[in-house]
């Protein structure tokens, strides 16, 4: 029986419409055939499947702005917007769920300071205990980051999209990791970060970040 093998440009649109659902990571060198190979990333096999989708897409557009192919970083935008966005779900789920309530429910614990550092957070912004504005406000920046990313996926800025990406996996990877974090650091990080905050991971290469990111699962891991 013969089989109808699909031409370079069809794969390509299967390629690009998996990595949008999340099927599978979209390699940069696809979307140009004469690109150098993309790195294989490793020790992502127990992220969880959202998380890991993130990084290799980033590591895709990063990929292709460092060896300069505009094109072919803006095509791979979608793919990575798609993927934080579903982690801006996971993070409001969490941030619903835990929510400071009036009655019923004891104070939560203060914030701690091991975490705080992971997310980027000076020791004298932390607040002793987050309240029902400031989570209400978490949760308004949140929705506005998704208007951010719609913004980012119609005109790429790849400069904020790497400050979005970035703040997004490494607020994903403490609440993973530290599902208290929630109420007690998630509304001070978000905060920070719709005042523009400096953060020294913005600067950072990829590999730099991949690095942070792993030692910040390791530690919470092992905490």
């Amino acid at each position: 029986m013969s089989s109808i093998v699909p031409g370079p440009k069809k794969k390509l649109e299967e390629d690009i419409t998996a990595a949008r659902a999340g099927d599978k990571p979209l390699d940069a060198s696809a979307l140009n055939p004469s690109a150098p190979r993309q790195q294989e990333l490793t020790g992502l096999d127990d992220w969880p499947d959202t998380l890991r989708a993130t990084v290799e897409a980033e590591h895709a557009r990063v990929t292709a702005l460092e060896t300069n192919r505009r094109r072919t970083a803006d095509h791979a935008v979608p793919a990575l917007v798609s993927s934080v966005d579903q982690l801006l779900d996971e993070i409001t789920e969490r941030l619903q769920a835990d929510k400071p309530r009036l009655f019923g429910k004891s104070t939560p614990a203060e914030p701690s300071a091991d975490l705080a550092e992971l997310l980027g957070i000076p020791p004298d912004e932390l607040d002793p205990v987050p309240g029902r504005g400031q989570h209400r406000t978490a949760l308004r920046t949140v929705k506005q980051l998704r208007s951010q990313l719609k913004d980012l996926e119609a005109t790429p800025d790849h400069s904020r999209l790497t400050r979005l990406t970035t703040f997004v996996v490494r607020l994903a990877i403490v609440l993973e990791g530290a599902p208290e974090a929630a109420t007690t650091l998630a509304p001070i990080a978000l905060s920070r970060f719709a005042d523009a905050a400096p953060d020294s991971q913005w600067n950072a290469t990829f590999q730099e970040r991949l690095d942070s990111w792993q030692q910040a699962r390791h530690t919470l891991a092992t905490r």
